[in-house]
This record gives C-alpha cells, sequence and structure tokens, in this order.
C-alpha cells in the first residue's frame, strides 16, 4: 500500500514511493501557484512588500518539499542529502523529474522498510480450548 501523500511532511526518516512523492508534488505545485498568484495581487503595487512575502511563502512551503525529497532519495538508497541536488540550475530541474520515475528498492534498505510492502499481518488468535 502507498504511503499517503500529507503523512510525515517533517519527518526526517523513513521512505517515500513514487506515487506518494508524485501526489504530493502536483498538490504542492498547485499550492505554489495559488500562493504566489494572491500574494502577487495583494501586494500589487508596493514591489518591497511583494518581495518579502513572496519570498518568505517560497521558504515556507520549500521546508516540507525538502522533507518528502528526501524521504524519496531514501526510498532508492540514497541519502536524503541528495534532494539539495535540485538546487543546482538546470541539472535539478532533471534531477526532480527524475526522482518521479526511479523506482525504489524492492525491500527494506539502510533508510527502513519498503513503503510498498504489504502490512504484516497480525498473528491468528490461538485456538480456544488449547492448551
Amino acid at each position: 500500500m502507498s504511503k499517503p501523500a500529507f503523512s510525515d511532511l517533517f519527518v526526517a526518516s523513513g521512505r517515500r514511493n513514487r506515487k506518494s512523492y508524485v501526489l504530493f508534488s502536483l498538490a504542492w505545485l498547485m499550492l505554489y501557484i495559488v500562493a504566489m498568484t494572491v500574494l502577487g495581487v495583494v501586494a500589487f503595487g508596493s514591489a518591497g512588500l511583494a518581495e518579502v512575502l513572496i519570498w518568505v511563502a517560497a521558504i515556507v512551503l520549500a521546508i516540507p518539499g525538502c522533507f518528502v525529497g528526501a524521504q524519496r532519495c531514501r526510498d532508492f538508497g540514497w541519502t536524503g542529502w541528495a534532494i539539495f541536488i535540485t538546487l543546482i540550475p538546470v541539472v535539478g530541474i532533471i534531477f526532480y523529474i527524475a526522482l518521479f520515475f526511479i523506482p525504489g528498492d524492492v525491500g527494506d534498505n539502510r533508510y527502513g522498510p519498503d513503503p510498498l510492502a504489504p502490512a504484516a499481518a497480525a498473528p491468528a488468535p490461538a485456538a480456544l480450548g488449547q492448551a
């Protein structure tokens, strides 16, 4: 089962599969577009205020994106710090898009259990009357 897109947004450990990452990225992009549009309209006419508000909003929205991206990198065995490759011009965009397509490690890796592994089944209750 896939990890919910909005779970563990501020957790620096664990893994995130492709589906969860794509859903989070699409929702994040929509939120970013709406926030920047609203801030642009609200601050229209006062360039200094608009720039400050847009930078603050961009930083606030980038924080969960870094955590989720780090979880995605861990899913295929890389360190979470690799998400900072996205800050490199041109290469960063290619890496960000590649995160949508790179398959995760099957089974556990050093960063945690496989997010697509079926949940461990609960043990069957003992039969009544047996000692």
